[in-house]
């Protein structure tokens, strides 16, 4: 079970769930009120998101003071502000090439330590999730 390692909890399981939330509830509004609005939402949200996950990596650094990683970490907020400069749907291309970007990241960064695989898994289930969404919106 995904809760049953270090890194992974019930708690951050759940959490973790719910940041899906906000991306289809944006969907719901697009198909349900407001085109524009809702996708001005989507984009919103899921640049926040991508930045913040390249975050991630440059709080790991502080212990690790690795250049590779700070030049690693700063890619997904790249990607995610770059595509305020793009039309739809190239946006939402950017945005979910972004997604798995973060994820290789994590993933090459992570895999060597066995401690991290559920955390992986996790990461996994959550980005597909996400890229999902924004292959649905294309």
């Amino acid at each position: 079970m995904l809760s049953n390692q270090k890194y992974t909890s019930k708690t951050s399981i759940s959490l973790m769930l719910l940041g899906l939330l906000p991306f289809i509830s944006a969907i719901y509004y697009l198909q349900t009120y407001d085109f524009e609005r809702g996708l001005a939402i989507f984009i919103h949200y899921s640049a926040i998101i991508l930045s913040f996950i390249g975050a991630i990596n440059w709080g790991r650094n502080d212990l690790e003071k690795s250049p590779k990683l700070f030049y690693l970490s700063v890619t997904p907020s790249i990607i995610a502000f770059s595509a305020f400069f793009l039309d739809f749907p190239d946006n939402l291309s950017l945005l979910a090439i972004g997604y798995l970007v973060a994820w290789l990241i994590d993933f090459f960064l992570l895999i060597k330590n066995k401690e991290f695989l559920a955390y992986i898994g996790m990461r996994s289930i959550i980005t597909i999730s996400v890229i999902y969404l924004h292959i649905y919106l294309m």
